[in-house]
This record gives C-alpha cells, sequence and structure tokens, in this order.
C-alpha cells in the first residue's frame, strides 16, 4: 500500500491522539484515586476529632455509646474505641462486616496510633473484620497529664471506596472516549482537507508531464481555509501561468525566427536566382545587391542576438564597473536619437537632478539599456506625443526614469514584459521588426549590477520604466 499524504497525517494525527489519550488517563487515573482517597481520609478524620472531643468533655458511657451508635448509623461507618492496651471497649458497625466475637485489637495494628499519631490501615485488622476496610485511627489523649489513654477506629468498606473510584474512572472513561472519536473525526477531516490540494496539485503536475499547461488548482471553489495551503495552491497557480505562458512564449519565438529567418532567405534567394539567371538586368543589379546586403545584415543581427543571450545566460559575460557621468551618457545618446524623434515631432523632456549625476557601473552594458528603453519609448510614442527622461538621487544611488506618452503595456503584459522573446503584441506594425529580447537583456543587465528594473503603465496613455544604479563615491 502507498503511504500517500492523507495516510501519513491521519496515521501521525491518530498516533499523537492515542498517546494523548493514554497520558490524559493516567493523570485521570491517578487524579482520581488520590482525589478520592484524600476525601474519604479528610471525612473520617473530621468524624473522629468530633468523637475524640465528644470523649474528652467526660460524658458518662452511656451517652458516649449512644452518641456513638448516631454517629455511626449517620454516617455509614463503623466505630471501635479500644483502650492503651487494645482491649474493645465500644463498637457500633452498620454492616455484618465486624466480627461480633472481637474484644482486642492486635497490638501489630493498633501500635502506631497508641504510640501517638494517626495511622491508615487496610485490610481486615487481623480478623476484626470479615472483608478489607479503611480504617482510619487517631489517639485518644488524656488533658492531664497528656498521655495515649486509647484509640478510635473508623472504618469504612473498602469496596464503597473502590465504587465511588470505579464511577469516577467510568465517567473519565467515557469522557476519554467521546474525546478520542471526536478527534479522530476531525484529524480525518483536517487529513483530507490538507492533502485534498496536494493531491489536486499530483493531478494538475501529471496534466503538464503530457504538455497540458492549462490546468490549474481550483483554490476559490474547494474552500481549504488553511493560509499555507492557499498560498501554496496560489503558488502553484502562478507558476502554472508562468509555465502555460513560456510554452506559449517559445512556440511564437519559434514561429517568429522561422518568419523573421524566412522572409530574407527569401529574399535573398529570389534576387540571387534574378541576377544568376538573367531576369534582373545588369543595370539594376546593383540596386538588388545593396537590397541583399541589408538583408544579409539583417540575418547578422538576427542571429548576434540569439547568441548574446545564449552568452549571457551561460555567465560569460562579466561586467567592467567603471565612474562615470550617467546625464552626460543620456544627453549623447539623445543626440544620436534626434532624427528618429524629429520624423515623429516628439517633444523631450529631460530632467537632471544635478548637472552632472556620476554612477558606478559597467558603461558599454548601461549604455545598452538606455538605448533599448529609447529606443522602445521612440517607437511606441504616438505622434507628436511626449518623451521624459529624467535622473534623480534616491538615497546611495540614482533613479533614472524613461517615460513615454502612447499605447501603453496591458496589465497581463506587464508580467511577462521582461521574459525572453516576449512581444507584447505582434498584429501592431510598431513591433514588427522586434525579436522579443531588448527588455530581457534590459533586466539582465540591471539585475547583474544588482538592482531591479520596473515598469509603470495605464494602457492607451503612457509606459514608463525605472531603474537604479549605485553612485560613484568619489
Amino acid at each position: 500500500m502507498k503511504k500517500t499524504v492523507f495516510f501519513k497525517l491521519f496515521f501521525n494525527n491518530v498516533i499523537i491522539i492515542i498517546i494523548s489519550t493514554m497520558i490524559i488517563a493516567m493523570a485521570g487515573y491517578i487524579l482520581i484515586s488520590r482525589t478520592v482517597y484524600r476525601e474519604r481520609v479528610e471525612t473520617l478524620k473530621g468524624n473522629a476529632t468530633a468523637i475524640s472531643g465528644f470523649i474528652n468533655s467526660g460524658v458518662t458511657p452511656e451517652r458516649l455509646e449512644s452518641f456513638i451508635y448516631g454517629f455511626s448509623h449517620s454516617t455509614g461507618n463503623d466505630i471501635i474505641i479500644i483502650d492503651n492496651k487494645g482491649k474493645v471497649l465500644m463498637v457500633s458497625t452498620v454492616g455484618d462486616f465486624y466480627n461480633s466475637n472481637t474484644d482486642s485489637i492486635d497490638m501489630e495494628f493498633c501500635k502506631e496510633v497508641l504510640s501517638g499519631g494517626d495511622n491508615i490501615e487496610r485490610g481486615t485488622l487481623g480478623g476484626v473484620y470479615k472483608s478489607e476496610m479503611f480504617t482510619l485511627q487517631i489517639p485518644v489523649m488524656s488533658p492531664m497529664p497528656r498521655r495515649v489513654v486509647g484509640a478510635i477506629f473508623i472504618s469504612a468498606p473498602s469496596p464503597t471506596m473502590i465504587k465511588m473510584q470505579l464511577y469516577l474512572y467510568r465517567a473519565l472513561g467515557m469522557a476519554i472516549i467521546c474525546a478520542l472519536l471526536l478527534s479522530l473525526i476531525i484529524s480525518y477531516a483536517l487529513s483530507r482537507k490538507i492533502s485534498k490540494p496536494i493531491k489536486d496539485m499530483g493531478k494538475v503536475v501529471k496534466k503538464f508531464a503530457k504538455g497540458d499547461f492549462s490546468s490549474r488548482v481550483e483554490n476559490g471553489k474547494k474552500g481549504y481555509n488553511i493560509t499555507e495551503i492557499e498560498e501554496l495552491a496560489d503558488s502553484f497557480n502562478d507558476m502554472a501561468f508562468s509555465l502555460e505562458k513560456a510554452e506559449d512564449i517559445r512556440n511564437n519565438f519559434i514561429s517568429d525566427v522561422s518568419h523573421e529567418l524566412r522572409t530574407p532567405m527569401t529574399t535573398i534567394g529570389g534576387f540571387v536566382d534574378g541576377i544568376l539567371d538573367g531576369t534582373i538586368p545588369p543595370e539594376r543589379q546593383n540596386d538588388y545587391l545593396v537590397i541583399v546586403k541589408d538583408e544579409v545584415s539583417r540575418l547578422s543581427s538576427l542571429v548576434n542576438s540569439f547568441l548574446d543571450v545564449t552568452r549571457r545566460d551561460s555567465g560569460r559575460h562579466p561586467l567592467e564597473f567603471s565612474n562615470f557621468d550617467i546625464n552626460e551618457i543620456i544627453r549623447r545618446m539623445m543626440i544620436n536619437f534626434e532624427n528618429k524623434i524629429s520624423e515623429k515631432e516628439i517633444f523631450v523632456d529631460i530632467d537632471f537632478e544635478e548637472e552632472q549625476c556620476f554612477v558606478r557601473a559597467d558603461l558599454g552594458e548601461i549604455k545598452r539599456v538606455l538605448t533599448n528603453l529609447i529606443e522602445n519609448a521612440i517607437k511606441f510614442t504616438n505622434r507628436q506625443g511626449t518623451i521624459k527622461i529624467s535622473v534623480k538621487s534616491k538615497q546611495q544611488g540614482a533613479e533614472i526614469s524613461v517615460y513615454n506618452t502612447g499605447c501603453g503595456i496591458a496589465e497581463n503584459d506587464r508580467k511577462l514584459i521582461f521574459e525572453r522573446f516576449y512581444k507584447v503584441d505582434k498584429s501592431r506594425s510598431l513591433n514588427r521588426e522586434g525579436t522579443g529580447i531588448g527588455l530581457y537583456i534590459v533586466k539582465e543587465i540591471i539585475n547583474r549590477h544588482g538592482k531591479n528594473i520596473e515598469v509603470k503603465s495605464r494602457e492607451n496613455e503612457y509606459a514608463e520604466f525605472i531603474f537604479t544604479l549605485d553612485k560613484a563615491k568619489n
């Protein structure tokens, strides 16, 4: 039999419940025994003290005998009074346990009480009783001079105590059985409740193994009500979402790469064939060779991008840190993009908190980050829109922001915008030339600098990318 999560949880809970029940039962047994014993001793001792006081008051034997008889029958206990030699002076019994032929008690059973101390005896007192009794013995002292002149024996049948104990044991046993059954039922329900989502996850994982990434753990509908399980289910569903998107990205990437490679190769092949078979006249061949050269450059750029991603994933691209003025780098880069900005009549707002802001980072890598972000900002800014680039101090670093008005980024896309080969909207002509690795490389560079990059956006309004760099110490 396979040991499932449910089996292990339930089995462990049963073991814990049984051990706990045994401990409680043992503690209850000891407590009940001691309580009944203490209660019986206190009761008998109070009765004996009352009789001793009555004796010391100097009453006549007739009145004492009448008092003892009434006291014995009202309390249901046997009372025996002896002298300091063990001779029985007076007896009052309520049952047939007492041996009526007894005229003295063996000193073995009364030597301690006749020595001046209280004593408890269990048994027949050497044949005084026909069955086992619980007997409390207290001495009777004379006032002056103070000495032991006798003793009072108050006896109760042991079965009476045993009966009381059994009654309490029975009540404790019933309570323990009810608690045990209830605990097992609750344990069974909780074990199923905890194991059910894990079992559901196992089913979903099996579907993943078959290539189906659309399944989810239905957390809300199952009513788990266990924080850790709900968090695990949510994390599992997030992982499933990521896997599904990754699979979509992979499939789309294969499709995009096939398209990106096929189009220039078809163009190149067509023009080369045209030149070789004479379809293209000699005077036009140079024009078409220029187009072939551009397509070759495009293919080379695409392959280099893929190789760059592979090199970065393998860790073979160490950073070379240096100190440089990030403001000056941004100024120079904006000059390089002047023609593209002018074509779309874009308004540019450069906001530097200080004239100079020196940071410590890899200059070449940060240039690549800014190039990607600024190119995207220009590409997705609406005509006569706005691009705003700002540099502000933030604690020990510099915060760089690249903002642009335009189509923005949908909420679902923001979660995956930095994934490899992910394109926000493949239907947009604005994004036709992209390979989907620019922002992935941006995030990878910033992360390798020990920082994070975040994106803020409102669809059809704006998009803003924000990252930080360490300031140069000198």
